[in-house]
C-alpha cells in the first residue's frame, strides 16, 4: 500500500480467482492490533462471536484502506451513550449524537478524536445491526449481512481519509479554532467533503442497492429541506432565538449538501454519470430548482478537491466549498455575516414565504400560554 496519502490498494488482476485469493490473504493488513470493546452484550458468548466478525472484516479491509490511526473499535447496545461518554481529548463544540433524521438512522458512525496530541479515529458500533454478521444463514440475513459490510468499509475510509488530511495538513484536525461563520461554513464544507470520499473510495463494493439507498436519501432530503427551512424562520419571527434559529437552518441544507455528496462519491467511484447512474435524482432536482447549480457546483468542487487529494498544503482548499455552503444559505434565507472580533451577525430577510401566518401566530401564542 502506497505510503499515508496514497489511494486505496487496487483491486488484484491475477489469471484465476484462487490467484486472487492467494494474492489478499498475502496481504498485511493496516489494521491496528487494538482488540475491541463489546458492550452490554446478553453474553459473553455473543460478544465475542460478534466481535470475531467485525474484527475480521476490518482485517480484510486493512488490506485495502489505511486503518492505522484507528485508536479504538466500540460495538455498544446502547449506541447514543457510547457517544455521550466519548472522550474526544480536546473541547468540541457540538456533542455527538447518532443520526436520526426522519431520513436515516445510523448504525455507526467514526469520530476524530485526539491520543497525545495525535488525531486518531474511534469506530463506534450499533451492536443491534452488528449482530446480524452471527445470524442465521438465509437470503434476507444474507443481504443484511452485505449493507453491514459496505457500512464497515465505509467507516474504514473515513479512518484512511483522516490519515491522509492529518498527513498533508499536520497540527490542523481537532486542533483549529474557527470564527462563528467559518465554523459553520467549514463544518458544512468538511462533512461534504468526508461523505463523498469515503463512498468514492468505496464504490467498487457496493451493489446496485448501494446507489439506490444514496439516491433515495438525498431526494428525501431535498424534498423537505426548503419546507423545513422556511418554517424555522417563519417560527423564529415569533421566538426570536437567533441561535435556535442559525442552527435549525443551517442543518437543513446541510443535510442537503452531504446527502449529495455521498450520492456524487458512489457515482464518480463507479465513473458514471448522475443522469445514468441516479435519474430520480434528477428528477427531483427539477422540481426544486433552486439546488440545481448548487447540486453541479458542489460535484464540481469535490471533484477538484479529489484532483489534489494527498498533496493539500492547508484549510483554504476548502474554500471554495465554503463559499458554495454560504451560497446556499443566503438562497436558503440566512445571511451570517462576520464582524471583525469573530462574532457574526446574522440577517434574515423578509420573503412572503418566511412570514408566519395567522394561523401560524395564533398556535404560537397559545404554545406560549400552555407553558408559562
Amino acid at each position: 500500500m502506497a505510503e499515508n496519502t496514497g489511494p486505496v490498494a487496487d483491486p488484484p488482476e491475477p489469471d484465476s480467482e484462487q490467484q486472487a485469493i492467494d494474492e489478499f490473504e498475502r496481504r498485511p493488513s493496516t489494521m491496528p492490533d487494538i482488540g475491541i470493546d463489546l458492550r452490554n452484550f446478553a453474553t459473553e458468548e455473543q460478544a465475542n462471536s460478534v466481535g470475531r466478525e467485525v474484527l475480521g472484516i476490518l482485517h480484510a479491509l486493512g488490506k485495502i484502506l489505511n486503518l492505522k490511526r484507528l485508536a479504538q473499535v466500540i460495538v455498544a447496545w446502547d449506541y447514543n451513550d457510547a457517544f455521550a461518554n466519548l472522550d474526544r481529548g480536546t473541547e468540541v463544540s457540538r456533542q455527538l449524537a447518532a443520526t436520526d433524521d426522519g431520513i436515516a438512522v445510523g448504525i455507526a458512525m467514526t469520530p476524530k478524536v485526539l491520543r497525545d496530541g495525535e488525531p486518531r479515529a474511534v469506530m463506534v458500533l450499533n451492536a443491534a445491526y452488528m449482530s446480524v454478521l452471527t445470524g442465521c444463514d438465509t437470503p434476507d440475513a444474507e443481504a443484511i449481512r452485505e449493507r453491514i459490510f459496505n457500512t464497515l468499509a465505509h467507516e474504514g475510509a473515513h479512518v484512511h481519509d483522516l490519515d491522509v488530511q492529518a498527513s498533508t495538513l499536520p497540527g490542523v484536525i481537532l486542533k483549529t479554532q474557527f470564527p462563528f461563520r467559518d465554523g459553520i461554513l467549514f463544518a458544512i464544507a468538511s462533512g461534504c467533503w468526508e461523505e463523498y470520499i469515503a463512498c468514492r473510495l468505496t464504490a467498487w463494493m457496493g451493489k446496485e442497492w448501494t446507489v439506490r439507498d444514496f439516491e433515495d436519501t438525498f431526494c428525501k432530503s431535498l424534498e423537505r429541506a426548503r419546507g423545513r427551512a422556511n418554517a424555522a424562520i417563519r417560527q423564529y419571527r415569533m421566538h426570536a432565538d437567533i441561535t435556535r434559529l442559525t442552527n435549525e437552518v443551517c442543518e437543513e441544507y446541510k443535510k442537503v449538501m452531504v446527502y449529495a455528496s455521498y450520492l456524487l462519491g458512489h457515482i464518480d467511484g463507479l465513473d458514471r454519470t448522475v443522469e445514468e447512474a441516479a435519474p430520480r435524482a434528477i428528477e427531483t432536482i427539477e422540481k426544486h430548482t433552486y439546488f440545481e447549480t448548487f447540486f453541479k457546483r458542489l460535484q464540481t468542487e469535490l471533484r477538484v478537491l479529489h484532483s489534489t487529494y494527498g498533496a493539500w498544503t492547508g484549510l483554504d482548499v476548502f474554500e471554495p466549498l465554503k463559499h458554495l455552503a454560504d451560497d446556499v444559505l443566503k438562497d436558503g434565507g440566512i445571511d451570517i455575516q462576520a464582524r471583525s472580533d469573530g462574532s457574526a451577525y446574522v440577517n434574515i430577510p423578509f420573503t412572503p414565504d418566511t412570514m408566519p401566518s395567522p394561523e401560524e401566530q395564533r398556535a404560537f401564542m397559545l404554545a406560549k400560554r400552555a407553558g408559562q
